[in-house]
């Protein structure tokens, strides 16, 4: 049985933050492949406008090409609704059939949101969530993730926990480094930096060219 990782996010940048966490989960947890997908419109940060789908799109393939096991689904911006999880699971579930087992990599830092996410029962049934660690001050509380799926629940999923070394990377940083003309090296890959100043990406607060 194929054991297929999926890790979403807004990705706008995509950074070493995500890649080596996911790089991470693919060894412990035996990933026959980990599949990004970027969003389109982000539910949870409804103030965040992210740079155009397509951009974030291809950056993620930019980085998901110089590591084997990863590929990218457009499954989120080829959709016209908002991007809700539990869809995308449902679409990856159909497409990859009884013969896989889809793995949901959830970042630490977004475990005190998971009992508001859409249909959190069917996503649990479509799929195994693993936790990513994140730098965060500390640890989130998540008494209403129990009142939603009882404590062993939340024991469970806490048990397939990461071992992966905290990268403290975020997007928001880059975005900033890049308005006010510092460099991005080492924080994403070479060919992601490449592609931002090719297309003028996060120069101005009013985003990029199209």
């Amino acid at each position: 049985m194929a054991r297929i990782g999926i890790l979403g996010g807004t990705f706008d940048p995509i950074h070493l933050g995500h890649l080596i966490p996911a790089t991470y989960a693919c060894n412990h947890l035996s990933l026959d492949r980990l599949l990004l997908v970027p969003s389109a419109s982000p539910v949870h940060r409804p103030l965040h406008q992210p740079a155009a789908a397509a951009h974030r799109l291809a950056m993620c393939r930019l980085a998901a090409a110089a590591l084997p096991p990863f590929d990218v689904s457009d499954t989120e911006v080829a959709r016209s609704e908002p991007s809700y999880t539990v869809l995308t699971l449902e679409h990856l579930a159909a497409r990859f059939g009884q013969g896989s087992e889809l793995i949901l990599l959830v970042g630490e830092d977004n475990l005190h949101l998971l009992h508001t996410w859409r249909r959190l029962d069917e996503i649990l049934r479509l799929a195994s969530v693993a936790v990513l660690p994140r730098p965060i001050a500390e640890p989130p509380d998540l008494a209403p993730l129990e009142a939603a799926i009882g404590k062993e629940g939340v024991a469970a999923l806490l048990a397939r926990g990461v071992p992966s070394p905290l990268i403290p990377i975020s997007a928001t940083e880059i975005r900033r480094r890049i308005r006010a003309g510092m460099p991005i090296t080492g924080l994403v890959p070479t060919s992601v930096a490449a592609y931002i100043a090719e297309n003028g990406l996060y120069a101005e607060a009013g985003e990029a060219r199209p």
